[in-house]
């Protein structure tokens, strides 16, 4: 999360952050009205809730791939010009040409979204980059 927002978060005096917190549940009609929430170790609480935002954190879920494709020391895959700029693509890049910009080490294996280096971590931005990776799969393909 960036620095600015996190300061801008904690000094509003509307916004309570209640981390290591589950949802249990989403009370309204037709919108929201109450949250019941449960803190480690504690009993359910229902609180009024007009406004929910959930911050699941800013660290990518890619561990499972990360041995097959090339990730940055936090564990965002390299695609692209990013990953041509990699000390570790000379070996890892076997094909005559350039990958395509949202593709892997591996050919053929494209990311897009809040897992990859150098994405906007914005919903549009993420569904932008799926299209165009479909794009970039039909060429593969092609070939």
């Amino acid at each position: 999360m960036s620095t600015y927002l996190i300061e801008q978060i904690s000094q509003t005096p509307n916004i309570t952050i209640l981390p290591h917190t589950q949802v249990r549940e989403a009370c309204g009609g037709n919108s929201l009205e109450a949250v019941v929430i449960q803190r480690e170790g504690q009993a359910p609480e229902k609180h009024p809730a007009r406004a929910l935002f959930v911050f699941i954190g800013a660290k990518p879920s890619t561990e499972w791939i990360c041995d097959l494709a090339i990730c940055d020391p936090k564990g965002y895959l390299l695609t692209g010009r990013d990953l041509v700029a990699d000390p570790r693509y000379p070996t890892a890049w076997r094909q005559a040409r350039e990958p395509y910009l949202l593709e892997t080490c591996v050919p053929g294996l494209f990311a897009a979204g809040d897992g990859r280096a150098g994405a906007m971590a914005r919903v549009a931005s993420a569904v932008g980059e799926g299209s165009m990776a479909i794009k970039f799969v039909h060429q593969y393909l092609d070939e």
